[in-house]
C-alpha cells in the first residue's frame, strides 16, 4: 500500500507557481498511489462551493482525473472548512471527519488537520466552534459570495493583528491533548498539519510511544513537501 499525505498547501489563484508543482505531482501520483490524503488548508481560503474561477476549475479537473484511478480523502482545515458536498460531487473526492482513523496491518493512524491539538489558544478554539457550527455554516452559505469574501478578509485582517500577540507556545500543538485523542482512538501514530513545523516527534506517555508526524507545509517553505507511507514505512519529503 502506497499513500501520500499533504496539508497546508494554501493554494489560490494568487499562487501560480505552487499550483504548477501540485499539478505535476498529481500527474505522477495518480499512476503510483493507492490513495491521497489531504489533511486541510489545501486552499488558502474557500468561500463556498459556488465560487468559480480558472484556478478552481483546473483544481477540479486535476482531482477528477486522479479520482478516476484512486481515491482522494479530504479533511477540512481552518482555511477551507466551508468545502462542501457539491465540490465533493464535482471532483469525486471523499470528505472525511477530523480525527479519522486509518488502519494498516501493523499500525493505527489518527488523521487530523491539527488545529484541535492547539488547546492553549482558547480564543481560536472558541471562534472555531462558532464558525463551524452547522447553523452558522448554513447562514454563511446563503450570503452572496462577495459578502463571504468580505467576511473572510476581515477575519484574516483581525487574525494578522492578533497573531504573535501571545506567547509562541499558545499556537503550538499540546502533547497531552494529542495523547488524549490518540488513546481515545487507540492510535499509535498521529499525522497532521496546521502549525507548519514538519517532522517526526516522539511523545512518551505511560510506557508507550506515540509517533507524531507533521506534514511539510507549502506556505513557509518550498512547495512540494509531503509524507509518504509505502509498505508500512514513512518518509518525510520536505520539497
Amino acid at each position: 500500500m502506497k499513500l501520500v499525505f499533504i496539508s497546508d498547501l494554501h493554494l489560490s489563484i494568487q499562487t501560480p507557481d505552487k499550483n504548477e508543482v501540485f499539478y505535476s505531482l498529481m500527474n505522477k501520483w495518480q499512476h503510483e498511489l493507492d490513495a491521497l490524503y489531504i489533511l486541510g488548508d489545501f486552499f488558502d481560503f474557500w468561500c463556498g462551493d459556488d465560487d468559480d474561477n480558472v484556478f478552481i476549475r483546473k483544481i477540479k479537473t486535476s482531482f477528477r482525473s486522479f479520482t478516476h484511478r484512486a481515491p482522494i480523502y479530504f479533511i477540512r482545515g481552518n482555511h477551507d472548512f466551508g468545502l462542501g458536498r457539491k465540490f465533493a460531487k464535482d471532483t469525486g473526492i471523499t470528505i472525511i471527519k477530523d480525527m479519522s482513523i486509518l488502519k494498516t496491518p501493523k499500525q493505527t493512524i489518527l488523521l487530523s488537520h491539527g488545529d484541535a491539538f492547539c488547546t492553549l489558544d482558547i480564543a481560536y478554539q472558541r471562534l472555531k466552534l462558532i464558525l463551524q457550527n452547522p447553523i452558522v455554516m448554513f447562514i454563511l452559505r446563503q450570503l452572496p459570495l462577495a459578502w463571504r469574501y468580505k467576511i473572510k478578509d476581515k477575519l484574516e485582517h483581525k487574525s494578522g493583528i492578533t497573531f504573535n500577540a501571545k506567547p509562541q507556545e499558545t499556537y503550538h500543538v499540546v502533547n497531552s491533548t494529542i495523547i488524549q485523542f490518540a488513546k481515545k482512538h487507540g492510535a499509535n501514530i498521529v499525522i497532521h498539519g496546521h502549525t507548519h513545523n514538519p517532522g517526526l516527534y516522539e511523545i512518551k506517555a505511560n510506557n508507550c510511544t506515540i509517533s507524531r508526524f507533521e506534514i511539510p507545509d507549502w506556505a513557509d517553505r518550498a512547495p512540494g513537501g509531503y509524507i509518504m507511507l509505502d509498505n508500512e514505512e514513512f518518509t518525510i519529503q520536505l520539497s
